[in-house]
């Protein structure tokens, strides 16, 4: 997995944030429609958490196989909430659609597997949390 790659390329993310989360949701919603019940009506509170939450996996992911506490915490809240483990790759589908949409021609198949691979090693600690 290219760390630099994927840390470059969440900054660009970064800067557009909320309409980067919002095509998340919209993406998510739009293609699973069976999730929208798992969420709230007012979106905004969760949009922020979600930018915060993934900006901090990001900024620590060089050390997120030494000390994965917070994103193991963040996957027993989601167990809580009614996420179950085939739930991970709707989302994840999400995630990779809202990046290569804010991307652009700049996403490339290498960006693609460098994400997809940092989403499944995230995933896979959340998961095994619980």
């Amino acid at each position: 997995m290219n760390i630099e790659a994927l840390q470059a390329s969440w900054k660009q993310v970064e800067a557009v944030g909320p309409e980067a989360v919002e095509y998340f949701y919209n993406h998510l919603f739009d293609s699973h429609p069976e999730v929208r019940g798992m969420f709230a009506e007012d979106m905004s509170e969760q949009r922020a958490r979600f930018l915060s939450g993934l900006g901090r996996i990001l900024t620590n992911v060089e050390t997120l196989a030494a000390d994965p506490s917070f994103v193991q915490q963040l996957g027993r809240h989601h167990a809580g909430l009614g996420v179950v483990a085939a739930h991970y790759p709707v989302a994840g589908a999400s995630l990779l659609a809202t990046l290569e949409h804010f991307h652009g021609d700049a996403w490339t198949p290498e960006l693609a597997e460098t994400w997809a691979a940092a989403y499944g090693a995230v995933a896979d600690i959340m998961i095994s949390a619980n």
